[in-house]
């Protein structure tokens, strides 16, 4: 019987095909945006990982650059048992960068202006201004740790030396956008110019992370400067504690101090993150069931037609002393085959898919299918594919030999 169900689907080679089309479409979209949650969970995991302190910023801010607390606040942190260094941070998004700023890069975006060096929002450079001393004290640094190795250029990082000077650090990901004259990618030695004035470049790093390597680092008093900012003013605090797991304690105490203040570790981070993550996952799902029915349409539709079609054929076996069972089981079997044709097919486009697709992704995001999805996807589209066949299976069984065998004569 399933030999038989196996050879009338192939007999039928162009019905077959329209049908696995309609069928791993759906399939291959489920898949796909099964990878990009995955990829971003995993990205910001990546991320996070790296930060191991307690950001302060003023309450109800989504990031930094719209953070601005009074500089005094440093010392009542300080104060806090547990506390090992509170460094102050000024981050503001950065101007104009060699002649390119956020307004072009919005309306280079939306189609406004000409394409400017290939940046687009995603591109934003953000200025992060380090008090140097406290940073260099830190024993879970961010950008310090992820410097090129110096026969890669890496350079060096800033040191106490580079204090009130023209000094940047700049990612690997910015050397490249903004290139030199020859095309080749900003070396350390290199000027990058920053609202006009001339910084010079004297390491590179490279975090890996699209949410990490978007920041030029320099000195809090350059940042200061070259953004306006008062020296009683400062965006963030980066404190340490002196054991890790104190880490949510501490938080709690420094919220306790001002009502404005906002203490997030790193695990708040993630758990605000995960409940982002859930809200596209009830979208996702919206789309996947969406997907799914019409998946379901189409298998219906083309098993009808098949059906209708073959109604001598049925008519024929039923005279041949098949049962109704035996035809509904036929035509369901066949439905299951097609269902599962087009699981594996949408699997393999998936997984050719995001191979191609990591080529061109950077950032840090990287899109892998997991043997569960392709179970999954093999499963959602053999299920499809049943439940697609049952009616017109139901149908076809519940026509007598002689009409089927008349109706199909027409």
């Amino acid at each position: 019987m399933l030999s038989f169900a196996w050879r009338n689907l192939m007999t039928r080679p162009l019905r077959t095909i329209l049908g696995l089309i309609g069928l791993s479409i759906p399939i291959l979209g489920v898949i796909g945006l099964l990878c990009i949650s995955g990829g971003l969970r995993n990205l910001v995991g990546d991320t996070l990982s790296q930060i191991q302190g307690v950001m302060v910023l003023r309450e109800n801010v989504p990031s930094p650059v719209f953070s601005d607390l009074p500089s005094s606040l440093a010392g009542k942190i300080r104060k806090i048992p547990g506390v090992r260094i509170v460094a102050p941070e000024v981050w503001k998004i950065a101007p104009t960068i060699e002649d390119v700023s956020l307004i072009t890069r919005t309306m280079s975006t939306l189609g406004i202006a000409k394409k400017q060096k290939q940046l687009s929002l995603l591109d934003t450079i953000v200025i992060q201004g380090q008090d140097i001393p406290t940073h260099l004290r830190l024993k879970s640094p961010v950008y310090s740790r992820k410097m090129l190795a110096p026969e890669q250029g890496g350079g060096r990082y800033l040191t106490v030396e580079d204090q009130g000077k023209p000094h940047i650090i700049i990612s690997k990901k910015i050397a490249n956008d903004f290139r030199r004259p020859d095309g080749s990618p900003r070396r350390v030695g290199d000027s990058l110019a920053i609202y006009g004035k001339p910084f010079e470049i004297v390491g590179i790093y490279d975090t890996g992370s699209m949410f990490l390597d978007v920041v030029i680092v320099m000195d809090i008093g350059s940042a200061r400067k070259l953004l306006n900012i008062s020296e009683q003013m400062t965006s963030s605090f980066y404190v340490e504690p002196e054991k890790p797991e104190l880490v949510d304690k501490i938080a709690e105490r420094i919220e306790k101090l001002d009502d404005l203040v906002d203490a997030r570790s790193m695990n708040e981070f993630e758990t605000n993150f995960s409940r982002i993550m859930g809200q596209f996952d009830k979208m996702l799902l919206m789309i996947v069931n969406l997907a799914l029915g019409v998946g379901v349409v189409g298998i219906v539709n083309t098993m009808l037609m098949s059906t209708t079609e073959r109604f001598v054929e049925f008519g024929v076996l039923r005279t041949n002393g098949w049962s109704r069972r035996d035809v509904l089981f036929l035509v369901t079997a066949e439905s299951a085959y097609l269902g599962l044709l087009a699981g594996i097919v949408g699997c393999a486009l998936a997984v050719v898919g995001t191979k191609i697709a990591n080529l061109f992704i950077t950032g840090g995001l990287t899109l892998d299918v997991t043997g569960g999805q392709i179970a999954l996807g093999i499963g959602l589209a053999l299920s499809m594919g049943t439940l697609g066949g049952l009616y017109p299976a139901w149908r076809a069984s519940r026509l007598a030999p002689m009409d089927a065998i008349r109706l199909g004569s027409h």
